[in-house]
C-alpha cells in the first residue's frame, strides 16, 4: 500500500475528461466525469442497437452500457483499452456495470462467457485481449468460466477498424469457427465485444457457435457506436 500511494504520488493520473487530479481507484475519470458518461440504455432516439442483430442470427439477449461517439471521453476510454495497454480499465468498467446487469436479473441463463478472439499476429502484437478484459470484469460478478477454447478466428482476413460497415459485412463473413464443438453443444454462452459497430462481429461469431451446437447466445459490448 505504501509503495502505491508513492507510485500515486511521483505520478499521479488526472481525469480524461475533466483534468483534475485523481485520488483511489478512479478509472481515469474523476466520479463526476464517470457519472456523466453518455450511458446507452437499451433504446436512444436515433437508431436502436439490438435491430442490428435481429433477425440475422438467433440470441436471447443483448446489452450494451456506453455510447461511443466521435468525440467524445468514451472515444478516448476505448482506445486507451484497446490500443494503449490499459486492459484492466476494460475490466473495471465491466465489473461496474455488471453489478447493474446481475440487480436487473439480465443474462441469468448464460453458462459460460467468450470473448471475441483478436487476429493472432495482432494478440502478438498487443499483447492482451481487450474483449477477454472486459469480459474478466463480468465473469467476477456472474460467477461464470470464461472460455477462450470455444471460438476462434480465421486468420488472414485482417482487422475492422476504419472500413465501412459494407465493407465489414463482406470481411467477416466466415471469420470465425468453433475448433471444439463438442464442448459448445448445450451451452449458453454469452458473447463479450468492446464495441458494436455494424454488428457483423457480433452475428458472425454467434452464427459459428450456433452451427457449433449453442443452445443459446447472448451479447455484451461496453460500448455501442452511435454513428452507424
Amino acid at each position: 500500500m505504501l509503495f502505491k500511494d508513492l507510485v500515486n504520488f511521483v505520478y499521479p493520473a488526472y481525469c480524461l475528461d475533466c483534468g483534475c487530479r485523481l485520488e483511489g481507484e478512479d478509472i481515469f475519470l474523476c466520479p463526476k466525469c464517470f457519472d456523466a458518461l453518455p450511458k446507452y440504455f437499451g433504446m436512444e432516439g436515433y437508431y436502436n442497437a439490438t435491430e442490428r442483430l435481429e433477425g440475422l442470427v438467433p440470441f436471447t439477449e443483448f446489452q450494451a452500457d456506453l455510447i461511443f461517439g466521435n468525440p467524445s471521453v468514451v472515444r478516448t476510454l476505448i482506445h486507451r483499452i484497446k490500443y494503449n495497454g490499459f486492459p484492466n480499465t476494460g475490466y473495471k468498467l465491466a465489473r461496474h456495470f455488471a453489478q447493474q446487469h446481475y440487480d436487473a436479473g439480465h443474462f441469468m441463463d448464460v453458462t459460460v462467457i467468450v470473448p471475441i478472439p483478436l487476429l493472432k499476429k495482432r494478440l502478438h502484437r498487443r499483447g492482451y485481449n481487450q474483449s477477454a478484459a472486459i469480459a474478466r470484469g463480468l465473469a467476477e460478478v456472474y460467477s461464470l468460466p470464461i472460455d477462450e477454447t470455444l471460438l476462434a478466428r480465421n486468420d488472414g482476413r485482417g482487422t475492422q477498424t476504419h472500413r465501412g460497415k459494407e465493407a465489414r459485412w463482406q470481411q467477416v463473413q466466415g471469420a470465425f469457427y468453433s475448433p471444439k464443438e463438442d464442448e459448445v453443444k448445450g451451452k449458453r454462452i454469452l458473447i463479450v465485444d468492446d464495441v458494436l459497430t455494424s454488428g457483423a462481429t457480433l452475428i458472425s461469431a454467434g452464427r459459428a457457435l450456433i452451427d457449433a451446437g449453442a443452445e443459446s447466445i447472448s451479447f455484451y459490448t461496453l460500448a455501442v457506436d452511435a454513428l452507424l
